[in-house]
């Protein structure tokens, strides 16, 4: 594994999420988009076998983000989470060409989307507007589908993913 599979994740997720931190301006609707970005890095370096992007770096990614913006804390650590989850179990389907990928990845952009409504609306106790996280989920797939041509991305999305080994000190 070489230095830039093992920095390139982590460093693309935390200027993501620093990106998603800052204030842009933005209208209120409009400000779900920029916190789904680190997602398609996250997504995109689970399923790249070669690079090495630890759960913790997720975990505090998401901390951050909640931290800075003055959320609730753990809900977009939760998410991201969330979001590797999605990834770690797309990685283990075998699926052959672009179309399929883009269409698995943005299922799982979706189905992350979905995800953080519902705990938003449980964390309000109140059935949250959902044409914001549907802004955020669409610019979220486009950013996707750039990633994935611009990159060549899930070269290895159908092979079987490294294994998992739980272990306790040495």
């Amino acid at each position: 594994m070489t230095r830039l599979r093992f920095v390139m994740p982590v460093v693309s997720v935390a200027v993501l999420t620093i990106v998603a931190i800052l204030p842009w301006g933005m209208a209120a609707d409009d400000r779900f988009v920029l916190p789904l970005l680190p997602i398609v890095a996250i997504y995109y370096w689970t399923l790249d076998l070669d690079a090495w992007l630890p759960e913790w770096v997720i975990f505090l990614a998401g901390l951050m983000l909640d931290v800075l913006t003055q959320g609730p804390l753990g809900y977009w650590a939760l998410v991201y989470l969330v979001a590797y989850v999605c990834a770690v179990y797309a990685s283990r389907l075998d699926v052959e060409g672009t179309a399929k990928t883009l269409v698995l990845f943005a299922g799982a952009i979706v189905s992350v989307t979905v995800f953080a409504w519902f705990v938003a609306s449980f964390y309000f106790l109140e059935s949250l507007d959902f044409r914001p996280y549907a802004r955020g989920a669409g610019f979220a797939v486009v950013a996707a589908v750039i990633v994935t041509l611009a990159f060549g991305a899930f070269g290895t999305a159908g092979k079987s993913v490294r294994p998992v080994r739980l272990t306790r000190g040495d």
